[in-house]
């Protein structure tokens, strides 16, 4: 084989490791903003040596203001969003592709203030006169632990540049939500308790449908 030709066939193989092998990880930490449903946040990247892994722990938190209607009352809910991911990337290929896996401590809740319709409430099918029933309000919350399972792409530490670009899409399994509901004529009426019961195992059981939280985030870093 002539050796201008074994020339280029060595350079090719060099260029398609270099190209498919991930790239030599340095030390170091990086930090990034991120922004996506779990909220606006920023993460801690620290890689574990001698392996294609990472670590990074963040935060992220956003409220917003939403109306929800359930068994005919309306609801005029503030939720907050507040978790801390704790999760472990792993690289198996180059361009920066990776496996995530991890917890997320999961804060997030809601509260609930239901508004009453032409001056009353129906709860569970009875009608009762807002001087009867009311303020109705409630609260949402989570278990605290998640599991978290996703991908992305974005390797603080295989760049020539100190600047890296993050995307994860993953879900974090929050379970089904705890519902609390208080109406302060509530103890001095069974029959109104009783809905109120009724009216909150309804609304868990509507909201126990959103049992994985959905995980898509855009972040911008630098390593150091």
């Amino acid at each position: 084989m002539p050796r201008s030709r074994i020339h280029r066939l060595s350079a090719c193989l060099l260029a398609l490791c270099l190209v498919s092998a991930p790239a030599v990880r340095a030390a170091g930490f990086g930090v990034s903003a991120d922004a996506g449903t779990p909220g606006v946040g920023a993460a801690l990247w620290f890689p574990l040596a001698g392996s294609f892994l990472d670590f990074r722990v963040g935060f992220n938190t956003l409220s917003f203001n939403h109306a929800y209607t359930s068994g005919g009352i309306r609801y005029d809910g503030h939720a907050v969003l507040r978790n801390v991911p704790l999760l472990v990337d792993w690289y198996p290929v180059g361009f920066g592709f990776r496996l995530t896996g991890g917890v997320v401590y999961n804060d997030n809740q809601a509260t609930l203030v239901a508004t009453p319709q032409d001056g009353s409430y129906t709860i569970d099918g009875t009608t009762y006169p807002a001087s009867q029933a009311g303020p109705l309000t409630g609260s949402l919350t989570y278990p605290h632990l998640a599991p978290y399972l996703g991908f992305g792409f974005g390797d603080p530490f295989s760049g020539i540049l100190p600047v890296f670009f993050s995307v994860d899409f993953g879900a974090f399994y929050q379970r089904s939500g705890s519902v609390t509901l208080v109406d302060p004529h509530a103890s001095g009426n069974p029959s109104l308790a009783a809905g109120i019961a009724a009216e909150q195992a309804h609304l868990e059981a509507s909201i126990g449908r959103y049992r994985w939280y959905p995980v898509v985030s855009l972040g911008l870093g630098f390593t150091f």
